[in-house]
């Protein structure tokens, strides 16, 4: 299996506080694999309500970005009454999809506890299909993220 790629801590300029609940968690107080990738989509959500200034999922919007594919490395525990946040970083642009990397970490610390990578795609709701990544899209998350993979 490839591994997931890697990068620092600095190299993420977005982070999510995250509240855990206490039906997050199993009986030894450990958060369940499935709420890990809730975590990522949070993050993902806040991300591209900051950057690129519209919410995933509106119905009013026909363009959209769409999770296509996601891979996820349980590195360490997260239990209750940590304190985690969630780092986001898109990585690579292509036609018609980006790349994404998050981490999941206890808060001040540089080791992520999980670490997802995703692959998003463009998506038109209405008529069912991909479409091109637009330049104002492209452009955003390049002057937020600075270097970004072509």
């Amino acid at each position: 299996m490839e591994k997931i790629k890697e990068v620092d801590r600095e190299a993420f300029k977005h982070h999510v506080n995250l509240q855990l609940r206490f039906s997050d968690v199993d009986g030894f107080a450990h958060v369940n694999n499935a709420v890990v990738q809730e975590f990522c989509d949070v993050g993902r959500m806040h991300y591209m309500q900051k950057v690129l200034g519209w919410s995933p999922g509106v119905s009013e919007r026909n363009d959209q970005l769409v999770v296509v594919a996601t891979r996820t490395d349980f590195l360490g525990q997260m239990l209750l009454n940590q304190e985690l946040e969630v780092l986001t970083r898109v990585f690579a642009l292509g036609n018609k999809s980006l790349q994404m990397i998050q981490w999941i970490i206890q808060k001040g610390t540089n080791q992520p506890l999980a670490a997802c990578e995703s692959v998003m795609a463009c998506f038109l709701r209405k008529e069912g299909r991909s479409f091109v990544l637009p330049e104002e899209w492209r452009n955003k998350i390049k002057n937020f993220e600075g270097t970004v993979e072509e």
